[in-house]
């Protein structure tokens, strides 16, 4: 299997109006266990990097200005190393990177190749704990020498996935997702926000949630320590809200 690990660093969170700044690619063999081809640079764009962004991806104004690459031609390469790929793999890829990356296409009258987007924070196996890319990586014994470079958190995300059968990880993706939510009171945080349950509050409608896989719904609710049912009627795109 051909898989290109994916990551960029942008000028914000707004996955239809912000820009990529950095993008970084792995194109990987898991056959052959063999990096084919590594990508890594910044990206020029008209929009303001903030002293924030600044603070959290340490990419300057000027560092762009000197060393970025056109943004059409960064599109290109990442267009062409996705079309022999099988799949896309990311940390959080679905909810940011795979968004900002159709934004970018679109802006640019693209179509980019049609692929699976395996994402490590949710089609791991359930039982392991997700949070930072930086302490999962930590967890398997991988230490991520350049945390928010992107080059560096793609080539982390493939460490990391190299610990389970890629054949588990791209069936794990297609699974369907529902919600489960879990009926402690707003307070009981050390509860329900423990490993590996991992709970998530919304404020809106006032519940813990969590979005698994249909595949895990039997085995989390029969192990879980406190009461958790199935929430038919939402979805976690309006809870991420």
């Amino acid at each position: 299997m051909l898989l290109i690990s994916f990551d960029v660093e942008t000028t914000g969170l707004d996955t239809d109006n912000d820009h990529v700044i950095e993008f970084g690619a792995v194109l990987y063999s898991t056959t052959q266990h063999k990096c084919l081809d590594n990508q890594g640079m910044l990206v020029k764009s008209d929009r303001p990097i903030s002293p924030q962004i600044t603070s959290i991806t340490g990419i300057h104004p000027a560092a762009i200005e000197k060393f970025g690459y056109e943004s059409d031609d960064v599109l290109n390469i990442i267009i062409e190393m996705m079309e022999p790929a099988d799949a896309v793999i990311g940390y959080n890829c679905r909810r940011f990177d795979q968004r900002i990356l159709n934004s970018w296409a679109a802006r640019a009258g693209r179509t980019l190749p049609p692929r699976y987007w395996i994402d490590l924070y949710a089609d791991l196996p359930w039982q392991v704990p997700v949070t930072k890319l930086s302490y999962v990586a930590a967890d398997h014994g991988i230490l991520n020498l350049f945390p928010h470079s992107a080059l560096a958190d793609a080539q982390t995300v493939l460490a990391i996935a190299n610990k389970y059968d890629p054949d588990l990880l791209l069936a794990r993706a297609r699974s369907s997702v529902v919600v489960l939510r879990s009926h402690q009171g707003r307070n009981e945080n050390d509860i329900v926000k423990q490993a590996p349950w991992k709970f998530r509050w919304n404020g809106n409608n006032k519940i813990w949630w969590k979005p698994v896989k249909d595949q895990d719904v039997a085995a989390i609710i029969e192990q879980a320590p406190f009461k958790i049912t199935i929430e038919k009627d939402l979805i976690p795109e309006e809870l991420d809200n």
